[in-house]
């Protein structure tokens, strides 16, 4: 199991490759659990299961709008060291995935999404 994060824009029928911040899958997997449990934010996307799809999450409109409003209003790196002892990974890690998914989020207006695969 590979676990590679990527992202994509999706504006206009397009779909625009984003960086994963060089994070892996985990990391991402760890912030959706907290977007789950700590503000009720289910990111997670129902997606016909492959064995190529681990894990996805498609982030539009208000539920864009409501994850950048408590991503922007919450310090990263307090935050990076309360989600990562729960995963067993280096706060810097999420604090970088953190930051990655918040640039992302920003890009997000009118009718455009970001899509989120862990294959």
């Amino acid at each position: 199991m590979s676990q590679i994060a990527s992202f994509y824009l999706l504006k206009g029928g397009r779909r625009q490759e984003l960086s994963n911040g060089d994070c892996s899958g985990t990391v991402y997997m760890a912030i959706w659990d907290w977007c789950e449990s700590e503000l009720d934010l289910d990111v997670r996307f129902p997606v016909l299961q492959t064995e190529d799809t681990l894990d996805c999450a498609l982030l539009e409109g208000e539920l864009a709008e409501e994850l950048l409003a408590a991503l922007g209003s919450r310090d990263l790196t307090t935050l990076a060291a309360k989600i990562a002892p729960d995963w067993d990974l280096p706060s810097e890690t999420v604090q970088s995935g953190l930051e990655t998914l918040r640039s992302h989020l920003k890009l997000v207006q009118g009718n455009a999404a970001l899509l989120y695969e862990m294959t």
